[in-house]
């Protein structure tokens, strides 16, 4: 690579980072993940240089080196005070150091220490993770890029760095460095796909293994990379038994089905309207909430409120559904905009939880967001202090959502996130948060292991939704051969589940007990003690003072990074180096449409150092960015709108349909013609409810014939229209009772 296109613009200091290359092994539903970053000094003197950079919410990170001109270091996990000490005193003795702090779950920062000047680096970061499951396949998401992330008043004070500065690293519409990405599939069943709405991949299969690369040479670290794998057997119940180094383990992957009937609850919309939602994502949210209005069950009451530097409800407390509810709301989001500035959060949670609920319904809340805002503790303490009374359903909008707030803000509520990156659709996203909306979850599960010496990674399993993937860890003393139960409560009756459980089919290996390590210590960081802001000082010092000593305790056993562990290696040198080294800030690229605007692919742009830099405290309305007076932006341009979003767009809280020019319009019929007159001459039934019924079995013929390929988007739509035929007392002259209507609008429909 050409020297000079790594230097910094009228600084003369050059990017140490060249380039980033992730080799992934996925098997079943684990993967195990190695980013190597690779460093060299071009300038002529020492340079301290600090990265950071995003991975993986679940990521249980197990592995730091340092390969130093050939040579390789170590690191270990220690507490995180004794891992900072080591690191600064290598640096004042003149020895090389490398340091691996995690800002967050999915935040983390590294520190190269006194490299030489000509000497090049190779940072190795090992961790094992969790595929989510996405509908019926498994979904495996390598974060790149960290996202400006809006800092309120409390995180701009203190002590440096703060978690404005911590989590907002210097950041350029283009950076000279890229990635390479290598994936290697085994999977217990065959291999039915593997594909990516983020990036151009290349695959090579062969039954259940496969090998997945980037089809280009390498990319740019500006978006996610999300790789959806559907197989045979993923939603198979099972256990798994392991053995290793760290000991024995257990995962249960448990997919309960069952059917029980929807409820009426009170739903709220919860809508980051702060700039960085500008672009592409406000139009995704815009058709969210469309479908979202038209997806609401008979009996439910709904509001919904927007928030970026303030909050605003479209009612004073909850509407009952109806139809003029329904046409007040989709006005409102019709003309919705990203224009509501910085992302206070916070707030504008704290005042949809502190509203007196409806008596008898359960409160539900629906929020969408990119989730770029710093104090992420406090949100989630927050969830988890009203999960008693509601559950939050997240949505991460964009291509670098983050992903311990939407996930965080779920796993604390009882209630799940999606996540939307460019190129995915929102609505069969919307729908699978609907059908857990509405229908009654398993509640308060248990897992009796059925085995001696278990320590469970989780004293609490959140709630279980038919359908969906539950993964339960455990820490095993000696496996035996047995059964695990499974119990919990289902619509107020007892239910229990039964796998059996089979040492002399152990695996070997550390993965799950790696995960299971790092799933105790989540609860452990997530749990009141930890995050609990209130009561008195001494008592919060001593809560979290035990729960950061479990921390530790468990982080060191198991070679992990945590929040209270870092990793560290020494590079102890016969000859130290004298004097101070300079400090470099690699920045970031900006997120792929954050906020709107969009890099011209011929633009190379980089931010200057962090100093002169202040967009730690950035306001969404305005991103304070070096050198953009010298780069080419756009916004992005708003897509054109798809016949299915018009056609769901006017469809009435019933579940009806009307016959009007926009409805002619949206299903390219014309709302007058003879044929339509003949089809309505002599129908049995109110003239107008005739019309209505009409225009709705068109509107079904039309979804059926016309949008095949999004029946999933539509499917509980076309099932309230249908529900509203059955009711609507008409049929057509020729008879057949309502559903004489369907046959009729199949033949119209072409």
């Amino acid at each position: 690579m050409n020297a000079s296109g790594l230097v910094v613009r009228g600084s003369g200091q050059t990017i140490p980072l060249e380039h980033v290359h992730v080799d992934a092994r996925v098997v079943d539903v684990c993967a195990r993940v190695t980013v190597r970053q690779s460093y060299r000094n071009r300038e002529g003197v020492p340079l301290e240089v600090v990265y950071v950079f995003p991975l993986d919410e679940g990521a249980a990170v197990c592995g730091f080196e340092a390969t130093v001109d050939g040579v390789r270091y170590v690191g270990r996990s220690v507490e995180r005070d004794e891992a900072f000490a080591q690191y600064d005193d290598a640096l004042e003795a003149g020895h090389g150091a490398f340091l691996l702090d995690e800002e967050r779950a999915d935040v983390f920062t590294a520190s190269l220490g006194n490299v030489k000047p000509g000497s090049a680096v190779e940072l190795s970061i090992t961790y094992v993770t969790e595929l989510a499951a996405e509908g019926p396949a498994a979904r495996f998401t390598l974060p790149t890029t960290v996202s400006p992330r809006y800092a309120p008043g409390p995180d701009q004070t203190g002590v440096s760095p703060t978690p404005a500065e911590a989590l907002n690293p210097p950041t350029a519409l283009d950076v000279p460095y890229a990635f390479t990405f290598e994936m290697d599939v085994a999977m217990g069943g065959t291999i039915r796909r593997i594909q990516s709405a983020t990036h151009p991949i290349e695959v090579d299969q062969d039954g259940a293994r496969a090998s997945v690369r980037l089809a280009q040479r390498s990319a740019p670290m500006d978006r996610d990379l999300v790789i959806l794998i559907a197989a045979d057997g993923l939603d198979a119940p099972h256990v798994t038994v392991e053995r290793g180094a760290k000991g024995s383990a257990a995962l249960v992957s448990f997919v309960p089905r069952f059917e029980a009937a929807a409820q009426p609850a009170e739903v709220v919309f919860l809508i980051d309207r702060s700039g960085s939602m500008g672009g592409e994502s406000i139009e995704e949210v815009r058709n969210a909430l469309q479908l979202c209005l038209r997806s609401l069950t008979a009996g439910s009451r709904f509001n919904i409120v927007s928030f970026g530097t303030a909050h605003a409800a479209l009612f004073d407390e909850s509407r009952p559904y109806d139809e003029a509810s329904m046409q007040e709301a989709a006005a409102l989001v019709r003309d919705m905009d990203a224009d509501m500035g910085g992302t206070e959060l916070l707030p504008a949670l704290e005042w949809v939880l502190g509203r007196k609920a409806v008596a008898g319904m359960p409160r539900q809340v629906l929020l969408l967001t990119d989730g770029e805002v710093t104090n992420t503790d406090e949100v989630i303490n927050l969830a988890r202090r009203h999960a008693a009374d509601a559950r939050c359903f997240t949505f991460g909008i964009g291509a670098g959502a983050s992903q311990h707030l939407v996930k965080g803000i779920a796993r604390a509520s009882g209630g799940a996130a999606e996540f939307i990156s460019p190129g995915e659709r929102i609505e069969a996203k919307v729908l699978r948060q609907f059908a857990r909306l509405f229908a009654p979850a398993l509640l308060d599960p248990r897992v009796d292991w059925g085995q001696p010496g278990v320590v469970a990674a989780a004293d609490r399993v959140p709630p279980i939704f038919s359908g969906e993937r539950a993964s339960i860890y455990a820490l095993l003393d000696e496996p035996r051969k047995g059964s695990v139960r499974l119990t919990g409560t289902l619509a107020g009756r007892p239910v229990a589940f039964d796998l059996p459980i089979d040492p002399a089919a152990a695996v070997e290996g550390d993965t799950i007990a790696t995960l299971a390590a790092r799933a105790r210590i989540r609860e452990l960081e997530e749990a009141g003690e930890y995050l609990e802001s209130r009561g008195s000082l001494q008592r919060r010092a001593r809560a979290k003072a035990k729960s950061a000593s479990a921390i530790a305790a468990l982080a060191v056993k198991y070679q992990l990074a945590s929040r209270e562990t870092s990793f560290v290696a020494v590079e102890h040198r016969e000859t130290p180096l004298e004097g101070r080294a300079e400090l470099r800030r690699v920045p970031v690229a900006l997120t792929h449409g954050w906020g709107g605007v969009m890099r011209e692919s011929h633009v190379s742009c980089l931010a200057a150092r962090a100093s002169a830099m202040p967009s730690y405290a950035y306001l969404d309305a305005g991103l304070a960015l070096d050198a953009l007076d010298s780069c080419a932006l756009r916004v992005e341009p708003a897509r054109a709108p798809r016949p299915l979003d018009a056609l769901v767009a006017l469809q009435r809280a019933d579940g009806s349909w009307g016959l009007d020019a926009a409805f002619a319009a949206a299903v390219s019929l014309a709302p007058s013609s003879a044929a339509i007159d003949e089809l309505l001459r002599g129908a049995v039934g109110d003239p107008e409810t005739a019309r209505r019924a009409l225009a709705t079995a068109v509107a079904i013929a039309w979804l059926e014939r016309h949008a095949g390929a999004e029946r999933v988007e539509w499917e509980m739509l076309a099932a309230k229209a249908a529900q509203w035929l059955s009711t609507s007392r008409t049929e057509p002259a020729a008879g057949a009772g309502w559903n004489g209507w369907l046959d009729v609008a199949r033949r119209l429909v072409r």
